[in-house]
């Protein structure tokens, strides 16, 4: 038996924030960071807003830590929201969706499971959640995992539960509208990274297929346009990000977010450079794998001759974005060499593993780790 999670509504358009005004909650709290409210995103939220009582908890940083969420439960369980209102990028969903679920439920936040039965816990889903990603590439606004950093042992952490989905996801194209290339770049990458790999996960499913390949055309045709400054093409990216987000969402992700989780933990990268940098080698790991057949398949819907082919075209796409295709790009070969070994074993203890169609064993995974920094082709 499947069951297709995704959240009640998805609003969309130039004006999609007006879906706010329908909302009749009387206490509010707003998920945001520092550079969402200096931009004033923060206060046109407030704008369509009726409530009597709205706080901001604006202290969420990039790749986020166990210790924030817990700091916005905190504020939650003080506050009692009605409604909570997340805007930003992936790290501000997970915070909110984790500090959703321990505002009522008193667990520690790695404790949480797709088996778990939060029902069972107490939790009764008090406030509404409202996602409004303010990037195209996470995901976050429709999936039910919150990625936690543990600052102490330098890796990510993955509660997951399908009620920790958003009850609604705004796509409103203002937000997008003044992205810096650079975060259009790799979040463009961490949205066709997730789609690419929902396509091959070992729990794909018809649903999760079409939502995936769909998105793959879209970003495959649009982000370099959207780089360059193309309004339409920016819609259609920020479209085709959630699309990739319930694709994957409902089939999972594999080598390529662990080997992404693991190298940005340690060495504080961006997460969709990270994981747009791991994404060709990981395709051509999979060339030895069952994932070929899916992937030529998909190569040829996109009018390329196979997977080969479309693995080339990536790395074309992440050149016209200027985004490193190598970590030698990002680190240095000494940084590499003392860390290889962390590297290697974090990824392979990365829960996102189990789900790819081919998992490399220790030697394997240091040898794409080698692959990767140099730019040499995997044959192996």
């Amino acid at each position: 038996m499947w069951t297709f999670v995704s959240p009640r509504f998805i609003v969309y358009g130039d004006d999609a924030l007006s879906f706010l005004e329908g909302e009749r909650a009387s206490r509010v709290l707003i998920v945001a960071d520092e550079s969402i409210t200096k931009l004033g995103f923060v206060d046109m939220v407030k704008s369509y807003l009726k409530a009597e009582k709205i706080e901001v908890f604006s202290d969420v940083e990039p790749e986020p830590s166990i210790e924030t969420a817990l700091k916005c439960t905190k504020v939650a369980r003080d506050l009692q929201p009605q409604l909570i209102v997340a805007i930003g990028g992936g790290s501000v969903m997970d915070v909110a969706k984790a500090a959703r679920v321990l505002m009522e439920v008193d667990i520690d936040p790695i404790a949480i499971t797709p088996f778990t039965d939060l029902f069972e816990l107490g939790y009764t889903k008090k406030a509404k959640l409202i996602a409004v990603p303010t990037t195209s590439g996470t995901g976050a606004d429709v999936t039910w995992t919150s990625v936690l950093t543990d600052k102490a042992e330098h890796r990510k952490l993955t509660p997951a539960n399908k009620e920790i989905v958003p009850d609604v996801t705004i796509l409103d194209y203002r937000v997008v509208a003044t992205m810096p290339k650079r975060l259009i770049a790799g979040s463009g990458l961490d949205a066709l990274t997730h789609a690419v790999e929902g396509i091959v996960s070992v729990w794909r499913n018809e649903f999760s297929d079409a939502l995936c390949e769909k998105a793959i055309e879209i970003i495959m045709n649009n982000l370099e346009r959207s780089y360059m400054g193309d309004a339409e093409a920016r819609a259609k990216m920020h479209i085709a990000a959630t699309m990739a987000g319930l694709g994957f969402g409902n089939s999972q992700v594999g080598l390529v977010h662990s080997l992404g989780h693991t190298f940005g933990a340690i060495f504080k990268q961006h997460h969709g450079l990270c994981v747009g940098l791991f994404l060709p080698y990981v395709m051509q790991f999979y060339l030895k794998s069952d994932a070929k057949t899916r992937m030529d398949a998909l190569a040829r819907k996109l009018g390329l001759r196979d997977a080969e082919r479309f693995i080339d075209k990536i790395f074309e796409l992440m050149k016209k974005v200027e985004l490193p295709t190598k970590l030698s790009e990002v680190i240095s070969r000494e940084s590499f060499e003392k860390s290889l070994e962390s590297l290697v074993m974090n990824t392979l203890n990365d829960s996102s593993l189990g789900m790819s169609p081919r998992i490399p064993d220790y030697d394997q995974t240091k040898r794409i780790y080698e692959c990767a920094f140099e730019g040499r082709r995997i044959d192996f």
